[in-house]
């Protein structure tokens, strides 16, 4: 279990996270990173931008 960086709610987590990981907050649907494993730790994932190819 961790806490949403956004709304603040709870966040379950599978046994098996790994850093870098993306999964969403069940309450308000934020994008979120797994930034630790033990003890986890979210934060907000970043943007991603388009690469046209380059």
């Amino acid at each position: 279990m961790a806490e949403c960086p956004v709304c603040g709610g709870d966040v379950e987590l599978e046994k098996n996270i790994v850093v870098g990981e993306l999964i969403e907050c069940p309450d308000c649907g934020s994008e979120l990173e797994i930034l630790t494993v033990e003890p986890p730790t979210l934060g907000e994932a970043p943007e991603t931008e388009e690469d046209w190819g380059e």
